[in-house]
């Protein structure tokens, strides 16, 4: 079968990890590689010795000499809307990197031109296959502890760091669009619920580092009547939750709990069970490849990828109305687009 022919856009940061993802996958053919800095392409060409790929400086250039299937965008979200749109009218998917923009108008505007042209466009949101994740999904799925009504949603990590990543300064909402998305869009799976409204506010403490709002608390509804509360800290110095964060899910029988990244169920007597997590073909550090691989399928399937941006818009319109509530103090509304 024909391999899918990738050009990779953004080599900087987390675009090292992504270019060793599409050298491994057997179905993809890396023809390119494009990033602004000097520096990002000479250590591309160290890592690409020997094979016959270009690299370009400029991304308008490679995409009109190049072809290609599918196009990564390992760059900052401000850069999706314009690079999603040039890569789209040059034929090509696109894979991007959370988040998946840097406002919700943004979002909406490569949703709808992706719409148009009949591609694909995916969100990397690599939380949804986490071994542990998918443990409270099946939970869910099976009806456990009977039906989800409450869920309590706890995160908190001192990222000492963060302020160190340029393009993350630009958002005053880093905590909520940064690090909640990924939460967000897995409680999303894990109950196969839209969110309706949210009430949230955010602060950032006097010995943060970080310029943006680094704690956040939000309270939301989703569909069927489930109750989410959520908190969340990026300067926490007490006990860390892992990067998943410590979730407690609630039914009429008991709680399905993930606490330190254990999974179980406790029952309605207090007795506990473990839940078995599952063991996949890519584990948690081959997400990258997991993602690729996923994407060639769709391509190949004629179906939509399971984080396509239409699927992703709702996730990020919880992150973005979340922000808006912190600024207007008031409860609001969610409702995704009506092509959804």
């Amino acid at each position: 079968m024909e391999k899918i022919k990738v050009i990779q856009i953004g080599l900087g940061g987390f675009g090292k990890f992504w270019l060793g993802a599409v050298l491994n996958v057997e179905e993809v053919e890396l023809v390119a590689v494009v990033d602004m800095e000097e520096n990002n392409l000479a250590v591309a060409a160290q890592r690409l010795a020997g094979r016959n790929i270009p690299l370009y400086q400029d991304h308008k250039k490679a995409l009109r000499e190049v072809k290609a299937d599918l196009a990564l965008l390992i760059t900052p979200p401000h850069t999706h809307r314009a690079l999603t749109i040039d890569a789209v009218e040059a034929g090509m998917h696109v894979i991007m990197e959370k988040p998946v923009s840097s406002s919700y108008e943004d979002a909406l505007e490569i949703f709808n031109f992706a719409q148009t042209c009949g591609k694909y466009v995916m969100v990397n949101q690599n939380y949804r296959r986490r071994p542990v994740i998918q443990a409270l999904k099946a939970c869910v799925d099976a009806g456990k502890v009977g039906t989800i009504e409450n869920v309590e949603w706890r995160f908190s990590l001192d990222h000492k760091n963060i302020e160190l990543t340029g393009w993350r300064r630009a958002f005053d909402d880093i905590m909520l669009k940064e690090m909640s998305i990924h939460h967000f869009d897995s409680i999303r799976y894990i109950l196969g619920k839209n969110p309706i409204s949210v009430y949230a506010e955010s602060m950032n403490p006097t010995w943060s580092p970080i310029n943006g709002e680094s704690v956040t608390a939000a309270v939301f509804n989703f569909e069927g009547g489930v109750f989410m509360t959520y908190f969340g800290s990026w300067v926490n110095k007490g006990k860390s939750t892992s990067w998943n964060g410590d979730i407690i899910l609630t039914g009429s029988q008991g709680a399905i709990e993930l606490k330190d990244d254990v999974p179980q169920i406790v029952w309605s007597d207090g007795t506990r069970e473990n839940i078995p997590i599952p063991v996949f073909e890519f584990n948690d550090s081959d997400y990258l490849e997991y993602s690729i691989g996923d994407m060639v399928n769709a391509i190949r399937e004629r179906r939509l990828p399971a984080t396509h941006i239409g699927d992703n818009l709702i996730s990020w319109s919880m992150a973005c109305s979340a922000a808006d509530s912190t600024k207007s103090g008031m409860k609001i509304k969610i409702e995704p687009p009506k092509e959804i």
